[in-house]
């Protein structure tokens, strides 16, 4: 793959790696960040893109992208500090 297409294959894919990566992780500046991760490694990999499948290519890499940012330790860490805090916080009637 040219580096032209990679960049008409960007324009082309690049909501639609946005919307897998915020479907999965319920946040815009994360689904963001994964995205530009996402592309980021398809630019490394550009040469295991199958002829024609570049839009489910780039999907997987997406939803592994969050996935792993799910499964990591820093993301289960920030989960228990955020119930943490929801449990200190008053209970209103």
């Amino acid at each position: 793959m040219t580096e032209q297409a990679f960049e008409a294959m960007v324009r082309q894919y690049e909501k639609l790696v946005y919307t897998v990566c915020c479907q999965l992780v319920h946040d815009h500046q994360l689904a963001e960040d994964l995205s530009q991760e996402t592309f980021v490694s398809a630019y490394l990999h550009m040469e295991s893109c199958p002829p024609g499948a570049e839009k489910p290519w780039l999907c997987r890499i997406a939803v592994n992208k969050a996935k792993d940012h799910l499964k990591s330790a820093y993301n289960r860490r920030m989960a228990v500090t955020e119930r943490s805090v929801r449990s200190r916080q008053p209970q209103t009637p």
